[in-house]
C-alpha cells in the first residue's frame, strides 16, 4: 500500500518537475532580446544630439506636423514636404509624419524624446529581421542568423537612419516590412487567414512609411516558391495579398499628389541630384550611376569616410572610360551570375538569397530605371546591408566547415572570434564615434565637408550655419572671422555650382553685413538672374541701394517688385524711405501709408514716417511713429 501511495505520489510530482524544468524563453527570444540590447547600447549617445538636417523641415519648421496630433488627417491628405513648402516632385509617408505630430505634441522642441523612439525602432528593426531569417532557414542557421544580425547592428553605415530624427521613415518602412514577412511565414505554414490579412496590412503600413520595400514584390517569389516546398496556392496568395495592398498604396499616393500637382516625378534640379543635369550625355549619367553603385560596395567593406550629403560635386561624372565603372559593372554582373547558377543547383542556397535581397533592394535607389532625389545616401544602403551582413555570416561558416566545425560551435571558434570580435569592435567604435557627428547641423555639416571639399550643398550649409550663429555672437573680431567663414565657403560653393541660387542670395547678404556693398549688389543681382520672381533677394538689393544713396534704383526696383508681389511691406518701406532721401515727401508718405496698411508695426515704415514727419517739424507725428518704432526697439531716437 505505501509502495502504491508512492507511486502515486512520483506519478503527480512528475509534471511539476518537468514544467520547472522548461525555460522561461526560448534561445531565440534570448538572441532577439541580446541584439536589441547591444543596438540600444551603440546608439545611445545619440539621445544627447539636437536635430539636425531634414528634422527642422520634415519636423520642428513644419506647419502641419507643429500643430500637433490634430494634424494627422490633413498628413495623411497631403504630399510629404507640404508643411514646409510645395516641391512638384514630392512623396507620400503620411505614417512616419504622423508619428512626428504626436510626438512634437508630447515633447515639442526636445530632441531626447525622439531620438529615443528612432532607437527603439530600430531595435524593433532587428528584433524583426532576426525572427524572420531564422524562420526562413527553419531553425537550421541561428548561428549564422545571429552573427548577421549582429553585424546588422553595429555597421556604422546605418548611423545616418538612427541618429537622424527624420529617417524614422526608412526605420518604420523596414520594421513593417519585415514583419509583414514574418507573418506570411506563419501563414505559409499554418494557413490561418488572419495572417494573411495582417502581412498584407503590415506590408501596406511599410509603403506609407517609405516606398522602398517595393522591392520585396521581386524577393517574396524567391522566399516563398524557392525556399519553401509544397503550398503554392498559399504563395500566390501572400503575392495578391500584397499587391492589392501596393495598389491600394498607389491609387492613394497618385490621387494625393495629383492633387496638390506634386507628382512631376522629372522635375528635379542640379542640387537635389546631380544626375539631373540637364546638358549631361546619357551615357555620362549611366557610367556615373554605375560608379556610385560601385562606392555602395566599398562602404559596405570600409565604411568610410561617412558622410550625410553627396550633392553636386560629391562625386564627378565620369564615362565607361573609367576603370572603376568597369570594375562595379562586372562586381555587379558576377553577382547576379552567382545568384542564377546557385539558384539553379540549389533553390534554397543561402547564398544566393542574401546576394539576391542586396541587388533587389538596391536597385530601387541606384539612379538607372529612374532618378531618385539624391544621387547617392548611406541610408539607402539600410535595406541592402541586409544581404551584405548574411553573407559575410555565411562566409565565416563556410570558413569553419572547412575545419569540420559547424552551428554554435564554429562561430564561437577561436579563428571564428578572430573575425567577428574584431570587425564588431571597429564597427562599434566608428558608430559610436559618428553618432557625436550628428550632435547638430553645424557639427555634421563642417564634419563632412573636409571630407568632400567640392560638395557645392555641403559648403553652402557650413557657411549658412556658420550666418546663424552670427546673432549670438558680440564679440567684434570673432564676428569678423566668422563674416569672413561665411564668405569663403559661400564662394567656394559657387565656384562649384554658379547656378545655386541661395547660395547668391545670401553671399549678397554677407557681403551686405560686411558693408562690402558693392560685392553685395554684384552676387544680388546674380541671384535675381537665377531667380527673378526672389522677393527676398530683391529686398536686399533695395537695401544695398538705400545704403549706397541710389534712390532711384531702390524706386525702379520697387515698381517691379509690386508687379510680381502688391503686398510685401519691406517694398513699400524701402521706396518711402527713397522718396524721403529725395525730399519728395508726399510720394514718401503715400507709399509709407501703403506699408502700414499692410503691417502697421513694421520697424522700417516708422522709422521712415518718424524722419519725414521730423524733416516736415510735426512734432505731434514725430512722437507717434517713434513711439511705434521703439516698441520693435527702444534704442530708437531722433535727435531734435
Amino acid at each position: 500500500m505505501a509502495k502504491q501511495q508512492q507511486k502515486i505520489s512520483s506519478k503527480q510530482e512528475a509534471p511539476k518537475t518537468a514544467v520547472a524544468a522548461a525555460p522561461r524563453f526560448s534561445l531565440n527570444v534570448k538572441l532577439a532580446f541580446l541584439l536589441g540590447l547591444i543596438a540600444f547600447c551603440v546608439y545611445a549617445n545619440t539621445l544627447k544630439n539636437d536635430f539636425a538636417m531634414d528634422d527642422y523641415t520634415m519636423i520642428i519648421k513644419n506647419s502641419i506636423v507643429t500643430k500637433g496630433a490634430k494634424a494627422i488627417p490633413e498628413l495623411f491628405t497631403t504630399p510629404h514636404s507640404m508643411g514646409y513648402g510645395a516641391i512638384p516632385n514630392d512623396e507620400y509617408r503620411p505614417l512616419p509624419m504622423a508619428l512626428f505630430s504626436v510626438e512634437y505634441q508630447l515633447f515639442e522642441g526636445n530632441p531626447a524624446p525622439f531620438h529615443f523612439v528612432n532607437i527603439l525602432f530600430f531595435m524593433g528593426c532587428v528584433v524583426a529581421l532576426f525572427f524572420f531569417l531564422d524562420k526562413l532557414f527553419e531553425g537550421t542557421k541561428t548561428a549564422v542568423v545571429f552573427v548577421a544580425c549582429l553585424l546588422f547592428v553595429l555597421h556604422p553605415i546605418h548611423t545616418e537612419v538612427v541618429a537622424n530624427i527624420k529617417s524614422g521613415d526608412e526605420l518604420m518602412s523596414f520594421l513593417f516590412a519585415f514583419l509583414s514577412l514574418n507573418v506570411f511565414l506563419d501563414y505559409y505554414r499554418i494557413g490561418k487567414p488572419r495572417h494573411l490579412l495582417l502581412g498584407g496590412l503590415y506590408l501596406f503600413l511599410s509603403f506609407i512609411s517609405k516606398e522602398t520595400s517595393f522591392t520585396f514584390f521581386a524577393l517574396m517569389p524567391v522566399i516563398f516558391f524557392f525556399f519553401r516546398d509544397g503550398a503554392k496556392k498559399r504563395g500566390v496568395q501572400m503575392l495578391v495579398c500584397a499587391g492589392v495592398a501596393a495598389a491600394v498604396f498607389l491609387a492613394i499616393r497618385f490621387s494625393v499628389l495629383n492633387y496638390y500637382h506634386a507628382n512631376h516625378i522629372g522635375q528635379m534640379d542640379l542640387v537635389e541630384n546631380a544626375l539631373a543635369k540637364k546638358d549631361l550625355s546619357a551615357e555620362s549619367r549611366l557610367a556615373t550611376a554605375i560608379l556610385i553603385m560601385g562606392y555602395y560596395v566599398k562602404l559596405l567593406f570600409v565604411p568610410y569616410p561617412l558622410v550625410c550629403d553627396y550633392a553636386f560635386n560629391a562625386i564627378p561624372f565620369t564615362h565607361f572610360s573609367d576603370l572603376r565603372v568597369l570594375l562595379t559593372l562586372a562586381i555587379y554582373v558576377a553577382l547576379v551570375v552567382i545568384v542564377a547558377v546557385r539558384f539553379l543547383k540549389n533553390r534554397k542556397d543561402p547564398y544566393a538569397f542574401g546576394i539576391a535581397f542586396f541587388l533587389c533592394t538596391i536597385s530601387i535607389v541606384s539612379n538607372i530605371p529612374f532618378l531618385i532625389k539624391s544621387p547617392m545616401g548611406e541610408r539607402f544602403l539600410f535595406y541592402p546591408s541586409v544581404g551584405f551582413c548574411l553573407v559575410i555570416a555565411l562566409l565565416i561558416e563556410w570558413l569553419m566547415k572547412k575545419a569540420g566545425k559547424a552551428g554554435w560551435v564554429a562561430m564561437k571558434d577561436k579563428w571564428a572570434l578572430c573575425i567577428i570580435v574584431p570587425v564588431c569592435l571597429i564597427y562599434a567604435y566608428v558608430t559610436i564615434d559618428r553618432n557625436t557627428d550628428w550632435m547638430d547641423n553645424y557639427t555634421i555639416y563642417s564634419a563632412d565637408v573636409n571630407k568632400v571639399p567640392e560638395n557645392c550643398r555641403l559648403n553652402y550649409f557650413v557657411g549658412y550655419q556658420i550666418q546663424l550663429m552670427l546673432t549670438e555672437e558680440q564679440n567684434p573680431e570673432t564676428r569678423g572671422n566668422m563674416l569672413h567663414d561665411v564668405v569663403k565657403y559661400y564662394r567656394k560653393a559657387l565656384d562649384i555650382n554658379p547656378g545655386y541660387r541661395d547660395v547668391a542670395a545670401d553671399l549678397g547678404a554677407a557681403y551686405f553685413t560686411k558693408r562690402q556693398y558693392d560685392s553685395a549688389e554684384i552676387y544680388d543681382l546674380w541671384a535675381l538672374r537665377l531667380s527673378p520672381d526672389a522677393i527676398v533677394t530683391r529686398n536686399n538689393l533695395s537695401g544695398v541701394y538705400i545704403q549706397t544713396g541710389q534712390s532711384r534704383k531702390v524706386i525702379n526696383l520697387g515698381n517691379e517688385t509690386i508687379k510680381l508681389l502688391s503686398g510685401d511691406v519691406k517694398t513699400y518701406s524701402d521706396m518711402g524711405a527713397a522718396y524721403l532721401n529725395m525730399k519728395q515727401y508726399d510720394s514718401a508718405i503715400m507709399y509709407l501709408n501703403k506699408g502700414v496698411a499692410i503691417d502697421p508695426d513694421f520697424f522700417g515704415c516708422n522709422v521712415a514716417f518718424a524722419l519725414v514727419y521730423n524733416d516736415l517739424g510735426n512734432k505731434d507725428s514725430v512722437r507717434k511713429y517713434e513711439s511705434l518704432a521703439q516698441k520693435v526697439n527702444p534704442a530708437f531716437h531722433i535727435g531734435r
